[in-house]
């Protein structure tokens, strides 16, 4: 069952806090071949934000973003989004709470190759069961600039045109929480700063909530915020980052490993 501390939540609107976590751990593997990904993070973000995540291969980065999207579970720890507890749910509503609430934009960008731009757009209404509303449809993907490019289909556009798509296709359903997995890995850099710049009106235009994995300090410099993580840990905090200020902070990351932000 979903909840918000011992109930059941009931959704009057957006929660403060678009995301918690308390104490989350993720272990892969057993005994001497054992790897802690995640070792008792908690953090909290609020809603209407940007965050960039950081750290090296292996710090645990993209496991804290698999546990709190609900695409993966920690072994111990809370974790809740928009007000919802997703320990112990069932698969059936870690589904359904994700095809509602919460957006995905991979480096892949995982788009339908026989389905044109509009159909790969529309596609998580059609999961959902929701109303396929095409008029929004087409507005979005016209403000993300591909309002000539409907009847195409990925193998027909560049990386960062099949990039916008995927960020129009998690617009599409109004999710509170937008996740982005190393968004701009696979773009050049024109590319990669339009896609930046989507993401940033998605907070301040639209009031959603990012979390962004990245490796590149000047793709976190977009983001209102910047964590650390270091060996399955938080390991720093910066606010309104740099690319130099976050580059600085990565060379020297690990010296301060903390408990928590």
């Amino acid at each position: 069952m979903f909840r918000t501390g011992s109930r059941r939540r009931h959704d009057t609107g957006p929660a403060a806090e678009a995301l918690r976590l308390v104490k989350v751990s993720k272990t892969y593997g057993s005994d001497d071949s054992a790897v802690t990904a995640l070792d008792g993070v908690t953090l909290g973000l609020g809603r209407g934000t940007f965050t960039a995540v950081m750290g090296p291969s292996g710090s645990g980065k993209s496991t804290l973003l698999q546990c709190a999207a609900g695409l993966d579970r920690p072994d111990h720890g809370i974790v809740v989004v928009d007000g919802t507890e997703l320990t112990g749910g069932t698969e059936a509503e870690l589904t359904k709470f994700r095809r509602g609430r919460v957006g995905f934009v991979f480096q892949q960008y995982n788009l339908l190759d026989t389905l044109t731009v509009a159909q790969n757009t529309v596609l998580p209404l059609k999961l959902a069961g929701r109303r396929v509303d095409r008029e929004r449809a087409r507005e979005i993907l016209t403000r993300v600039g591909l309002g000539d490019r409907l009847g195409h289909r990925p193998d027909q556009l560049s990386g960062g045109q099949r990039q916008r798509v995927a960020i129009a296709r998690a617009l599409v359903c109004e999710p509170r929480v937008i996740f982005a997995d190393e968004p701009t890995g696979a773009l050049d850099t024109r590319s990669a700063r339009t896609v930046l710049r989507l993401l940033q009106e998605a907070v301040r235009v639209h009031g959603r909530t990012v979390v962004m994995v990245t490796h590149d300090p000047v793709a976190a410099s977009y983001a209102d915020s910047v964590l650390f993580l270091a060996d399955g840990r938080l390991a720093g905090h910066l606010h309104a980052p740099t690319a130099d200020a976050v580059a600085e902070r990565l060379a020297h990351l690990g010296d301060d490993v903390t408990a928590g932000v």
